[in-house]
């Protein structure tokens, strides 16, 4: 997905402080607030740092009312409650063991970033866009919501810093993945953290990282890596928007047979595209191999014809050079036949088409099932493209050697950039 489509991206600048802080707190409190799971997730973890308080509230919860939960509200509200939970939200562990040892005991009435009520309890949230240690302000907090007067009787100081919390929030978005219950709020809150400061969540380098483990583990840190470089994302796929005009993304798929990763680009993928390569009368040309930082790399080359309706793919073909009589891939052939085609005449040119290029054996019609998906589909039109699959294999030896800190991306970033440029090579105009 385009990452500014995310729930919780929004259109302020990150550099304002303090509206990053309150969009922190926003997404937090609306993830909880939509996801039950890991509402009880974060509640289960707060409320056990003081023994005995998750079994007293939840053994019975008759009669009682249904939890609550606010933010920016002022501490003066709170002191009805018996007991309060300060929660430090931040990159900076808080030391529990000195809260009730701060100066900070100015008296004002101070605006909570984020509460949450059960029952006799309130647990109130200061949270930190940084590593900001917030024990001072919170310890303040909590004793102007007591009138000055507090202890571990009716205060229990939490250090829930974003590591632990995002180590929550993965837990419980693979168990509802194991489920098949994936929680659309939860995976953009994780992945809005992740593009924030993706150290705050547990991951260690691809140097660390074997390809007989794990394979989600490579993902995520890639993943990562492009959230953190120039380069966008794409939605469900493992890879980036390329940016070129004439192949939009390129893609990686991990091989662990090989111990390569395969990186692919697809040139021609839909007619706007096409018209960047299709320039001379005879099919564009690409080189057979490229070069990333002085290594050689050969350049597999399959060809692709895509059928789609309502920008959806539902069915194609992939070929080798050698399943055609001749090459159909021209200009002449280009402008002829790809783009929007309605059903009779249009569909009968394009099934001569394929007669006439593909070999006997290669069976064109039973790939594609095209009586099915075409003749017998209820469509009235189609889209069709040619293009091509580019592909190379990168060891992923190299790809652990640019990643040994798992507090820094960005030499994977410089990869992904040489990738394109090495990509952008290959096509040679005519």
């Amino acid at each position: 997905m385009n990452k500014h489509l995310n729930i919780f991206k929004t259109y302020t600048k990150e550099d304002r402080y303090h509206q990053l802080e309150n969009d922190l707190t926003r997404a937090l409190a609306i993830t909880m607030l939509e996801n039950q799971l890991f509402l009880h997730e974060v509640l289960k973890v707060l409320l056990s740092t003081n023994t005995g308080y998750y079994d007293t509230i939840f053994d019975d919860f008759s009669g009682k009312d249904s939890i609550q939960i606010d933010i920016q509200k002022n501490v003066s509200e709170l002191s009805e409650y018996e007991h309060l939970f300060a929660v430090s939200l931040s990159g900076h562990q808080m030391e529990v063991g000195s809260f009730f040892n701060q100066k900070n005991d100015a008296k004002y009435d101070p605006i909570t970033d984020l509460v949450i009520i059960i029952h006799n309890v309130v647990i109130i949230f200061e949270v930190k866009p940084n590593n900001h240690d917030c024990t001072s302000q919170l310890y303040n907090q909590a004793l102007n919501a007591f009138e000055h007067k507090i202890s571990s009787k009716n205060v229990t100081p939490v250090d829930l810093n974003w590591c632990k919390l995002m180590e929550i929030a993965l837990h419980t978005a693979n168990f509802e993945k194991a489920i098949n219950q994936p929680s659309r709020f939860l995976t953009d809150f994780i992945q809005f953290i992740k593009g924030h400061n993706f150290k705050w969540l547990p991951q260690v380098p691809l140097s660390a990282i074997s390809l007989n483990g794990n394979l989600k583990r490579v993902e995520d840190r890639i993943e990562t890596a492009v959230l953190q470089s120039s380069f966008e994302t794409i939605s469900g796929r493992l890879g980036f928007v390329s940016g070129l005009p004439w192949a939009h993304e390129i893609l990686f798929a991990i091989q662990p047979d090989t111990e390569t990763i395969a990186v692919r680009i697809f040139p021609g993928n839909i007619k706007r595209q096409g018209s960047h390569i299709f320039l001379g009368q005879n099919e564009p040309f690409f080189k057979k191999e490229i070069n990333l930082f002085n290594q050689s790399f050969d350049v597999q080359k399959k060809y692709h014809v895509k059928l789609t309706s309502w920008k959806r793919y539902f069915t194609g073909l992939w070929f080798a050079e050698s399943d055609v009589i001749e090459s159909f891939y021209s200009k002449e052939n280009f402008h002829r036949y790809s783009g929007r085609k309605k059903k009779g005449e249009d569909w009968e040119s394009i099934a001569r088409l394929f007669d006439t290029h593909f070999k006997t054996n290669y069976e064109w019609k039973k790939r594609s099932e095209w009586e099915t998906k075409v003749l017998k589909s209820g469509k009235s039109q189609f889209d069709i493209s040619f293009g091509y699959e580019l592909k190379i294999e990168i060891p992923y030896s190299i790809f652990q050697q640019m990643d040994t800190d798992k507090n820094d991306v960005t030499e994977l970033g410089v990869l992904f950039e040489e990738i394109k440029s090495a990509f952008e090579r290959t096509f040679i105009p005519s």
